[in-house]
Order: C-alpha cells, then structure tokens, then sequence
C-alpha cells in the first residue's frame, strides 16, 4: 500500500477507515456455508431408510431438538445424545462446532443445520452434513468414540501450484503434520489446533485439523492423517472431510499474492490489514531505517515502547483522533498475536472495534516474518503452544523457527 493520498475530499480519511472494517468483518461473519452431505440413496438403500411418521422419526426428532438446545452452551463446541432404547430405531446424534468460531457462531450453524437437514436428506438413517462452522451427523448405529474414515469428501482449491509444487508439497505437509500432533494430543478438551508458516516473505501457508473430542489420541492421530494423505498437493490446498475429523491446509491467494482480503484470510491477515491501513504501508515492501524487517516487527517495537502512533501515515497528522487510533493499533496487534488461540474471533472484533466499552487484554508477541544477518529468509511457524520444542526442521533450504522480537 503506497502512501495514502494527501487530496482526499471531504472527512478525515481515517474516518473511513472504521465502516471499511466492519464491512470486512460482516463479510466474514456470514451466515454458515454448505460443504457436502452425505446421504446413502434412499431410493436404492431401503434398509437405511425410515417410515414417515414412525418410531425411527419420533426419536430423530427428539435428537435434533435436543442438539440444537445444547449448542450454545457447549463449553469444547461438541455435544452427543442418544434418543430411544430400542434398535433399530435408536437415534444417535452429534454436532462439531469449528474449534475457533464464536459460541453465537457454533450456535447458528447447528441450528441451521438441524432445521435443514431434512431438506438436504430426507428419510436417511445415517446422514452427516458439513458446513464451513460446524457438522452435524446422526445414525441408527453407534457413532460415538470411534473413528470413522469409511466416508470422505476432497473440497480442492481451485488454483494449482505454478512454481515448484514439490516444495511446497513437503512445506505444507510438515506444517499439517506438526498441526495434527497438537490436535491429537490436545487436554483443553477440544481435539482442534491451527497454525500457520511464512512460505515466502510474499505468501503464508494456513492449517487447521480438528477431530470429534471422543476419540481416544490415536484415534485421531490416525484419521488426521489420512487426511493429509488425501491432500491435492498440486493445489494451493484443500479441505479433506471425514466424519470425525477433517483438516484443512492451504496458501491464501487473496492476502499473501495480492494483498486482497477475503473471507478465506483469517483473522492474523485481518490484523496486517489494518496495521497497513493505518501506515499507509504495505507488509511485503517495507522498509525502515532501523533495521525491522516487517511491518508487523515494526509495529510491535512501537508498542513496547509506549509510542504506537508513530506507526500513523504522516498523513493523517491533525486527523483524527488519538485514542481511537491506538485502539485500532492495539486490536490489531491482537489479531496478529503469535499465538492462534489468544487471538479474537471476527465477531470480538467486531464489538471492540463498535464498542469502547469493551476491554481490551494486552498483546502477546506477533508472529512476523523475518531475516537472518545474511539476508536469507526465515520460515517462522505460528505456533498455538509455546511450551513445545524450538527445534527446527529442515525443508529445501527453509525452516521453521522461533523468532524474538526487536
């Protein structure tokens, strides 16, 4: 982002700048998306199909209002209920929420999932139906604590790798694997972890794999796997669904190439946006005269040193106002916070940045990119647990590594 310009008309141009955000925001808070169903053809599969009106219905009807009452108060976004006594017609159920949506989110999702599913799969016994926030799933046979990869379904991104698709395979298939160890040995109760890895100075690769709280950590372990085996690696990434678990590793094309934010960037390049806003500068050029290499380094040496508005575009001097711009400072380093899980969700934003009485928790380090004395890059991983090892691994002439702030 060049400077910005000093001719604009009219308001302050910083005042402009909030409602640009909270658009941003209401894009990415947009109602549930519809992946896949599955749902065995119930013209051909007469025995995995129920009687309108009979004991099988009775009890699925009982199942979806229960896990729709259940799902804005699930502490780890799961929940399993069984209704009835008497096979064939008992009805087991369960709903997964997204380990990093809001609880109104997870609410919403399974609420509309459990209102719509019959129009997506009508009179099946067994039907599991994933949308981007959630899944729901229910059967005539226990579904609980194990794990099921008979079923999957491959969601590619539609854009291939068009520069050395073979390092990039083994890039994103070590940040998938170091992503689903943390899941599968994850003691919060949710079997969930993300993390993201700078690729190139210009391009980030996103991973995110999660599996059903039930199951035991190899049980877990194993289906995440068979995830990654499945991934197209000669896509920038793809989503990979099973019924208790699914993984998701990509490159954003939107951010990373172009600097274009959407839906698909998450909340770490909704912070950069905004630091870049607000300098006027852009994260893949910067430069400044005291050696910090990025943007987001830049921004976090300010904070410590209590003079965040320093990072303002000299343009916007006599233009606003000062606490508000440190508070989109501050809510921005949140977003960019090395740690995923300490960062907010969109719909925290969204009230901080509407609300002045919400109050804001101090930053944690940012996850930033980096270069060495020599000037060759630094691959850093974001990592959600900054207990674990700082080894670093090897991956054609890149690494992973941990990074201190100026």
């Amino acid at each position: 982002m060049k400077n910005l310009p000093h001719e604009m008309p009219g308001k302050p141009l910083f005042v402009y700048t909030i409602p640009l955000l909270s658009s941003l925001i209401a894009l990415i808070k947009a109602d549930p998306t519809l992946l896949f169903v599955d749902c065995p053809n119930t013209a051909l599969a007469t025995t995995s199909t129920y009687a309108p009106n009979g004991t099988y219905q009775t009890n699925l009807n009982t199942l979806l209002s229960v896990l729709s009452s259940h799902s804005s108060n699930a502490s780890n976004g799961f929940y399993n209920f069984t209704a009835g006594t008497s096979p064939p017609d008992v009805a087991y159920g369960l709903f997964l929420c997204r380990g990093d949506v809001a609880t109104d989110e997870c609410r919403d999702c399974v609420v509309n999932a459990t209102r719509h599913v019959f129009e997506q799969c009508s009179r099946s016994k067994r039907v599991t139906i994933w949308y981007d926030k959630c899944l729901l799933r229910y059967s005539n046979v226990s579904i609980f604590a194990a794990a099921d990869t008979t079923v999957w379904k491959v969601l590619p991104h539609t854009q291939n790798v068009t520069n050395n698709g073979t390092r990039f395979s083994e890039f994103l298939g070590e940040v998938m694997n170091n992503i689903t160890d943390r899941a599968s040995s994850n003691d919060s109760g949710k079997k969930f972890a993300t993390g993201e890895a700078i690729y190139t100075p210009l391009q980030l690769v996103y991973g995110l794999a999660q599996c059903t709280p039930d199951l035991s950590d190899s049980d877990c372990n194993n289906c995440l796997r068979d995830g990654i085996l499945k991934l197209p690696y000669a896509k920038l990434g793809a989503q990979v669904l099973f019924p208790s678990c699914y993984i998701s590793g990509y490159m954003s094309p939107e951010y990373a190439m172009h600097g274009q934010f959407s839906a698909k960037s998450d909340v770490f390049s909704f912070g950069v946006l905004v630091l870049e806003i607000i300098s006027g500068r852009k994260n893949n050029n910067f430069y400044h005269s005291d050696g910090a290499p990025d943007l987001l380094s830049f921004s976090w040496s300010l904070w410590r040193e209590g003079t965040p508005l320093d990072l303002m575009d000299p343009t916007l001097e006599g233009s606003h106002s000062r606490n508000e711009v440190t508070r989109c400072i501050h809510i921005a380093l949140l977003c960019v916070q090395n740690d995923p899980d300490a960062r907010p969700s969109m719909a925290t934003v969204a009230l901080m940045l509407n609300s002045y009485s919400s109050t804001l928790s101090l930053p944690q380090q940012p996850g930033f990119l980096g270069r060495n004395k020599m000037g060759s890059n630094i691959f850093k991983e974001l990592e959600s647990d900054q207990s674990t090892s700082q080894s670093q691994w090897s991956m054609n002439e890149a690494s992973i590594s941990q990074l201190d702030p100026r």
